[in-house]
Order: structure tokens, then C-alpha cells, then sequence
């Protein structure tokens, strides 16, 4: 186990040499494959893994980078004093206090898009956009009781925070129904998503991109102890998942030359999977509650 995360370690962080020289080319590569429509030549799939991989490698680089930017934008004697006053140099040192915020903005962001695909599952009499908006409704209402739990939870300490982590595990089952009901619509009417021109890298570097970054805050977010935050950073994950879900809809409906079949299969087998990990999730949840009952001191939560 030890020696595969090393492998794993090594091939997401390889020597700064392969991480400067490497995507430039494979990228020019990829591009210079689309504009001249070789989407299915047979240097178009060794380029196609290349250009994931270089992604990949890149978006494991960000949080390194951002360390290192952050480090050195901290030995300005000026940005110290800003960010040593108010709400700024709050956020800034309490890990604790923007992950609070951070639910706050996972809510606003979850109650626009479902607003959005409320409106226009009625303009356009969509079933689809009406499923994802009953889908991000529901995430926004476990969000919300977060809010409202990590509200009272100075007053009723910490076996609180562990009876709201139990009860957002079990919401995720709750989460599995309209989450169901669309893996189910974009296989039977192979619905999905369509981003015009280049939208569709721009989404792909993003959902990468929240995909990391929701897995690294749940080991940065553990360290704290917080069954509340450690609840949220999960609903990211979640969230992230359909996004690579959506992502690859989006994907297959733009490059996929072999037929509606394929793609039907695709979503099915990513949908499953997708489906499968968040029951897994929820059920993991439940039995590490009920193991920190059982424990003098609560164990760390996912």
C-alpha cells in the first residue's frame, strides 16, 4: 500500500523538469489536432492521454504554487498589517473561519444554480434542468443545516456536531433520489451538457481543478477535529463528482464519433460509479459516528 502511494506520489508530482517541458508541447499538439480535425488519426489518442495526464499534473502543482505565493506575499510588511486587522487577517489565520464562510458560499452558489435550472427547465419544458434543480435545492438544504448546526454548536459542544455529521450522512441518501433520477434521464433520453467553442476546456480545467481541491481540504479540513466542517468539505466532494459526471456529457456529445450507444453506455457506467461512491460515502460517515460514540475521544472525520 505504502509503495502504490509513492507511485501515485511520484507520478503527480514528477521533477520540475517533466512539469515545465511537458505540457507545453502536448498541449500545442492537442490543438494543432483539432484545428486540423484529426480527432480520430492515430496520434490523436497517445496525445489525448498525454494532454489528461500534463492537466492532471498541473492542477496537483496549483496548491504548492499557491503556498509559495502566499509565503512570499506574507514577507510584505505591508500586506502584514492589513491582514493582522479585522475580518481580513481573520480569514487569512483561521483555518476554522473560512471553512464557516466557505459554507456560506457553497449555499449562495447551489440556490443561483438551482434557481437558474428551475427557470429554464420551465422555459424550455425540460425535465432535465428540472431534475438538476431539485438536485442543487436539496444540496443548498444540507448546506443550510450546517449553517444552522454550526450555529448552536458553541452551546452544545462537540456531540452535536457529531449528531449533525451523522444526520448529513444520512441526507446524502436523500440526495441519492433526484441524484438517481437524473443519471437515470441522461441515460434513457441521453441528455447532458453542451458548452459552445472552447467553454468546454475552460470547464474541464475547473472541474479538475474543484475535484482536487475538494479532496485536499478534506485532509486540511480533518486536522481541525470539526465534524461540521469536515460534513461540508464532503458535500464538495459530491458536488464535484456530478461535475465530472456533467463534464464528461459534455465531452462525449462534443468529440464522440461512435454513436448515441456509446455514449449512453459511458454516462451509465460513470453515473453508476458516481452514485455507487456517494452511497459509499454516506455509509462511512454513519459508522464512523457511531464508532466515536463508543471512543473516549472523537476519531477524525472524513
Amino acid at each position: 500500500m505504502e509503495t502504490a502511494r509513492l507511485i501515485l506520489r511520484k507520478l503527480l508530482h514528477p521533477p520540475k523538469a517533466i512539469l515545465y517541458l511537458l505540457p507545453p508541447p502536448v498541449f500545442a499538439a492537442l490543438i494543432f489536432i483539432f484545428a486540423t480535425d484529426q480527432n480520430r488519426s492515430g496520434l490523436a489518442y497517445p496525445i489525448y492521454s498525454m494532454s489528461a495526464y500534463s492537466l492532471v499534473i498541473l492542477l496537483a502543482a496549483v496548491p504548492g504554487a499557491i503556498k509559495k505565493l502566499r509565503a512570499r506575499l506574507w514577507s510584505s510588511e505591508r500586506l502584514q498589517r492589513v491582514a493582522s486587522t479585522g475580518i481580513v487577517g481573520r480569514y487569512l489565520s483561521d483555518l476554522r473561519f473560512r471553512g464557516r464562510l466557505s459554507i456560506w458560499q457553497g449555499l449562495a452558489v447551489n440556490v443561483l444554480y438551482a434557481v437558474f435550472r428551475t427557470i429554464t427547465g420551465i422555459c424550455y419544458r425540460s425535465v432535465w434542468f428540472l431534475s438538476m434543480a431539485v438536485y442543487y435545492f436539496v444540496l443548498a438544504g444540507m448546506r443550510g443545516y450546517l449553517i444552522w448546526c454550526n450555529r448552536r454548536r458553541e452551546s452544545l459542544g462537540q456531540s452535536y456536531e457529531y449528531r449533525c455529521y451523522r444526520k448529513i450522512a444520512l441526507l446524502l441518501f436523500l440526495l441519492n433520489i433526484p441524484m438517481g433520477g437524473m443519471i437515470v434521464l441522461m441515460v434513457r433520453t441521453d441528455s447532458g451538457f453542451f458548452y459552445p467553442g472552447h467553454v468546454i476546456y475552460l470547464s474541464a480545467l475547473y472541474t479538475f481543478y474543484t475535484m482536487i481541491l475538494s479532496v485536499v481540504n478534506i485532509r486540511k479540513y480533518r486536522k481541525i477535529g470539526s465534524p461540521i466542517l469536515s460534513a461540508a468539505r464532503v458535500l464538495n466532494v459530491v458536488c464535484a463528482m456530478m461535475s465530472v459526471l456533467g463534464l464528461q456529457t459534455a465531452m462525449i456529445s462534443r468529440f464522440s464519433t461512435s454513436g448515441d450507444g456509446y455514449g449512453m453506455l459511458m454516462n451509465a457506467i460513470t453515473g453508476g460509479a458516481v452514485y455507487g461512491v456517494v452511497v459509499v460515502i454516506a455509509i462511512c460517515m454513519v459508522v464512523r459516528t457511531a464508532l466515536s460514540k463508543k471512543e473516549a475521544t472523537p476519531r477524525e472525520q472524513i
